[in-house]
């Protein structure tokens, strides 16, 4: 069984950049199983695309790096460590992400699903621009919600697009570009990071959690 959906992930990762939707005959014929099979393990195609990006994530190391956002001892630390993570993410995976972003636009499915993980995302900024606001880090006129919606923007898929693939910048240089631009846009340059009481990030919802839904 494992070893089943284990080659079905493996061609669907193959398959999946080609296009922009997702062949489910395709994929079932390269894995050498019948649709059904591929359906009995993973119930729809937004569960194989769960599993393709599960495995897309374990492979680059990022659930860990997302940990260590959790382990931040206050909220400019963790948007740094978070802003990484993300762009991060859409450099290792470009091929995925890419094809998520293609398929969104055709596909109600993955449309809907991939709106979950915008609002799981989104969710995690508002939980960083919350202890920002409890340091009295944030802008004037920067409130929670306007700080998380900032950050989001500045650091979608399209921006490392055009900075990282169009650009041909670096990593490492978009990563620094990106996280100043977040940065400098949310926090007060007069104010520094609050590190007693250290902030606790215990309720937040962390990245394995949202795939766990599916």
């Amino acid at each position: 069984m494992a070893r089943t959906r284990a080659r079905i992930v493996d061609a669907a990762r193959e398959l999946l950049p080609s296009g922009a939707t997702v062949p489910v005959d395709a994929i079932a014929e390269r894995a050498g199983v019948s649709v059904q099979t591929l359906y009995s393990h993973f119930g729809s195609k937004r569960g194989l695309l769960l599993a393709v990006i599960d495995s897309v994530q374990q492979d680059a190391g990022l659930y860990a790096e997302f940990e260590l956002v959790w382990s931040s001892p206050d909220g400019e630390t963790a948007l740094r460590r978070m802003l990484e993570a993300t762009i991060r993410i859409w450099h290792g995976a470009w091929a995925i992400v890419e094809f998520a972003e293609r398929a969104r636009r055709v596909d109600p499915e993955i449309q809907g699903h991939l709106r979950e993980v915008d609002g799981y995302r989104r969710s995690n900024l508002v939980s960083i621009a919350e202890q920002l606001a409890v340091e009295g880090r944030l802008r004037a006129g920067r409130d929670v919600a306007t700080a998380a919606d900032l950050a989001f923007a500045l650091s979608l898929p399209a921006v490392y697009e055009e900075l990282g693939v169009v650009r041909g910048w670096p990593l490492a240089r978009v990563v620094s570009a990106v996280t100043e631009s977040v940065v400098t846009a949310l926090i007060d340059p007069a104010t520094v990071p609050v590190l007693e009481p250290a902030a606790d990030w215990s309720s937040v919802l962390r990245a394995p959690d949202i795939l766990a839904r599916g």
